[in-house]
């Protein structure tokens, strides 16, 4: 190969050395629970199982569906085990990212 191949060829790896690995998001918690109700417009009741804070443990949040779920209009009834996440910045709220079909929810 000529010299502008080669050059072209080390660029592009130190390219590729330099990439960042994902860090992991600091400004949500995940958390586990279980819909006790559903509302108007895919919002939802849920009572958090578990979570990566003891704290949320118990309490009663706000969650809409999230993503995908919405795109495919993923239905989420009452009973249902769910995963998601809560903003640091509003500890009621929370996003449903997805909905375990049977069996016990998987720990984080």
């Amino acid at each position: 190969m000529g010299k502008v191949q080669d050059h072209k060829r080390a660029a592009k790896v130190k390219r590729q050395r330099e990439i960042p690995q994902k860090a992991e998001r600091v400004d949500r918690l995940e958390i586990a629970g279980e819909v006790e109700e559903t509302l108007p417009n895919t919002m939802f009741r849920v009572r958090v199982t578990e979570a990566a804070v003891e704290q949320m443990i118990g309490k009663v949040l706000l969650g809409t569906l999230a993503g995908k779920m919405r795109l495919y209009r993923i239905r989420v009834m009452p009973g249902d085990t769910v995963k998601g996440y809560v903003s640091k910045y509003d500890l009621t709220k929370c996003k449903i990212t997805y909905r375990v079909s049977a069996g016990p929810v998987q720990t984080f």
